[in-house]
């Protein structure tokens, strides 16, 4: 059976037997978001928890355990599922035998391997790198190969020693020669190869580990975000780094090469016998320095992350007390604790680097008397006729082959320990539950205007003592203009954040048309209505994604709007048109403008919304006023023109309510409204 990208989840979910929550939320999020590109499939398939793999090929899948695929070419999907015998497609409401599909060029299965989630996986780095796991065999393999060619390069060269030279046998050198190229260009070839699938598989998690990180960051409650400071998610960010540091580049060529030591050590015991011994305690020398490296280069790492923290602090405590300091007597004081802390921390960190320099130099000297060691008691062989003089160079380029990984494990040793913690914050942060997460119930939000219910609503901030706001109740009817007045720190952009699920209450309801706020989805719910705040941060896109803001709108569309905005001559004065990149312009406020007009919105947030009141070329106070009865308003002004136009009026004063309800005819002849506390039916 074919079904369209947007049938196929509804599709996949009844062949994977999904509970009717999952399937009742897939369509109301297909109302509100068309499925018209396998993006937008995935996000719905992540937004329900449905565990997935995307894949190039159809081969293979039937060996791995998986409950569904979904075949996708041509923006048409089919649904299916594969075994070693054979291959089952979905039709009407069971699994029925099937011929098995050919993959064509531009075909993409996605392959469902599990059923949807209850909860976080407490190891979500390990999961991600088990999909790697297939990889392993093969990287070993190429590592094997190439160690092995590099086990010839020794014998090559004794051969020279022995036979070509000790023999006189000169016309045997341009065949040892070519071999040698040969050989050199192999080893070249595989590592080159095994550098790259290193370097793409490192980067691969590095960005899924950087993508689910500010995924889940997008998905946070505003409030959480708020007391997180960007140093915060800049570290984060750089945990994922550092896992892409221990795969790639010679640590990651030294972790493949380190299983294949075994072939030099057993070549070097054929050439040298006793000599074996070496390579054996130089293995264990390392092992026991990087051990006790570890035991002390963890005590260091702690004092310079605590010295490097207060140093930190000071720095943000100046940054928001400059004023305070300078006007005061007590920056000698804070002079006196900085120089300290940066004494510290600066301490800390030089001998940090100190003992890794010292204990790098001490790895090179066993590398080195590793070498000298063997020349040595090879020098005695040779004299006591086991060994030859070839053999002898062949031994000591063999040891270099053992005491190279090692050396370069050893001297990373305290990055594993790293990136074992760092694999523990980044499971610790991906675990946390954010808003929406494992919660399906939306209700439908109708093409019209809502009415909003507040009942009792408080919000205190984590950081604040007062509550932003405190028992505030009042109603709007559908399509009323609400505007929301109040000095300065009174909590109307808080009863905005409210309104608009960007905060959750500690008490109180709010409904909008009659369900409380928790029964809609957030994200769906945001998208439904028009939230404008205060500042306006413009991102690095063109005006048309901007404008657009993911909604399906036409190039005309949106010319046509801002020409309805009055930027018809300002469109005109851009050489790239809506093309033209925000972070290019000087002035932006036909964008916000034109942003308004565009979004239909049947309930909209303005939060002082005076880039549309002041604007010189269109009269926005008439295009607000004409949303009346076709939306519901709700706008935070000190406007006295826009408070007498409205149909209701909300005072706050300290988070408190001090007048909800009609405009009062005094208010329209200049007098200020009641201070008697009034509550709209």
């Amino acid at each position: 059976m074919i079904y369209t990208l947007s049938q196929s989840v509804l599709g996949l979910l009844q062949s994977i037997d999904a509970d009717t929550n999952h399937q009742h939320f897939c369509k109301q999020w297909q109302q509100q978001n068309d499925v018209e590109s396998l993006d937008d499939l995935l996000t719905l398939l992540e937004r329900l928890a449905i565990p997935f793999q995307v894949l190039g090929s159809n081969k293979g899948i039937g060996k791995q355990e998986h409950i569904a695929v979904l075949q996708i070419q041509k923006e048409q999907a089919t649904i299916g599922r594969y075994s070693l015998s054979g291959y089952q497609e979905f039709e009407g409401q069971e699994f029925v035998e099937a011929t098995r599909p050919k993959a064509a060029i531009d075909s993409l299965f996605v392959v469902i391997t599990g059923y949807p989630e209850e909860k976080h996986s407490p190891d979500w780095m390990g999961n991600q790198l088990n999909q790697y796991r297939p990889l392993i065999p093969k990287l070993l393999t190429i590592s094997f190969l190439a160690n092995l060619f590099a086990l010839m390069i020794p014998f090559v060269t004794m051969s020279v020693y022995d036979h070509v030279i000790a023999g006189d046998a000169g016309h045997e050198v341009l065949g040892i020669g070519i071999g040698a190229a040969l050989l050199f260009g192999m080893i070249l070839s595989l590592k080159v190869l095994r550098s790259q699938l290193l370097s793409t598989i490192s980067n691969r998690i590095s960005r899924e580990i950087s993508e689910a990180i500010i995924n889940k960051v997008l998905a946070t409650p505003l409030a959480q975000n708020r007391l997180t400071n960007g140093s915060s998610l800049m570290a984060r960010l750089t945990n994922a780094e550092s896992l892409k540091g221990v795969a790639q580049g010679p640590l990651g060529g030294a972790l493949f090469d380190a299983p294949f030591v075994l072939l030099f050590i057993v070549a070097i015991g054929f050439l040298g016998g006793w000599i074996v011994v070496v390579p054996i305690i130089a293995l264990l020398v390392y092992f026991l320095l990087a051990l006790r490296s570890q035991k002390r280069i963890a005590q260091k790492s702690n004092r310079q992350t605590i010295a490097g923290t207060s140093r930190n602090s000071l720095l943000m405590e100046i940054n928001t007390k400059l004023t305070f300091l300078r006007s005061t007597g007590y920056l000698g004081h804070w002079l006196k604790r900085f120089k300290k802390a940066n004494y510290l921390a600066s301490k800390n960190s030089f001998e940090h680097v100190a003992h890794q320099a010292k204990y790098t130099s001490i790895y090179y000297a066993v590398g080195l008397l590793s070498t000298l060691a063997v020349i040595a008691l090879g020098i005695d062989l040779i004299f006591n006729e086991v060994m030859t003089a070839g053999g002898l160079i062949a031994s000591m380029m063999l040891i270099s082959r053992v005491t190279g990984p090692a050396q370069m494990l050893a001297n990373s040793s305290g990055r594993f320990k790293q990136v074992t913690g760092a694999k523990q914050q980044v499971n610790f942060a991906l675990s946390q539950m954010v808003e929406g997460d494992f919660i399906y119930q939306h209700q439908p939000l109708a093409d019209k205007p809502p009415t909003i219910e507040l009942d009792q609503v408080t919000l205190r901030y984590p950081s604040q003592q007062k509550p932003a706001l405190s028992g505030i109740s009042f109603s709007i009817e559908p399509g009323q203009l609400i505007v929301v007045t109040g000095p300065m720190a009174s909590g109307k952009t808080s009863l905005l954040e409210v309104i608009s699920a960007l905060v959750p209450t500690q008490n109180g309801s709010v409904k909008v048309n009659g369900s409380n706020l928790s029964q809609y989805d957030p994200l769906l719910y945001r998208q439904w209505l028009g939230y404008m705040p205060a500042r306006r941060v413009l991102p690095v896109l063109s005006i048309k994604e901007f404008i657009a803001d993911s909604r399906a709108c036409t190039d005309e569309e949106v010319v046509a709007s801002i020409v309805a905005a009055g930027g018809e001559e300002w469109l005109l004065s851009l050489s790239e048109g809506i093309n033209t990149q925000l972070m290019t312009l000087v002035n932006n406020d036909v964008v916000g403008v034109v942003t308004e007009i565009l979004i239909d919105a049947k309930f909209r947030l303005h939060d002082f919304p005076m880039y549309l009141l002041d604007n010189p070329a269109v009269e926005m106070k008439e295009w607000i006023l004409s949303k009346r009865g076709a939306a519901t308003v709700v706008l935070t002004t000190h406007d006295k023109d826009m408070i007498g136009m409205a149909d209701q009026v909300v005072i706050l004063d300290g988070g408190n309510l001090v007048y909800a309800g009609p405009v009062p005819e005094a208010q329209e002849e200049g007098a200020q409204p009641p201070t008697t506390m009034g509550v709209s039916s």
